[in-house]
């Protein structure tokens, strides 16, 4: 997992703590049973750029997505985007 998705997911969840404390808990549960799902079949997933390397997939419950690519027989994490802020801007320039 990259440096920058590690900074969105403690963002994420200090945002949520902040706003109830245990819904940074409930946010990190949805992430890790996302990771799960998407370490068994990262091809599942729609691309998302117009090279089709880029993929991303939603967090149940939360307005997160996890943008990730695949190389070899990796998930690569790129970024755990909130949805709400730049909807369409998923990567950091």
């Amino acid at each position: 997992m990259g440096e920058f998705a590690k900074e969105d997911i403690q963002v994420a969840y200090d945002h949520y703590e902040d706003e109830k404390m245990g819904l940074g808990e409930e946010f990190l549960n949805e992430l890790l049973k996302r990771f799960d799902v998407l370490s068994d079949k990262p091809h599942n997933y729609g691309f998302i750029d117009n090279q089709a390397i880029i993929r991303d997939v939603k967090i149940d419950r939360f307005p997160y997505v996890i943008v990730f690519d695949i190389i070899g027989d990796k998930v690569v994490v790129h970024a755990v985007h909130c949805t709400y802020k730049h909807p369409k801007r998923r990567l950091r320039d």
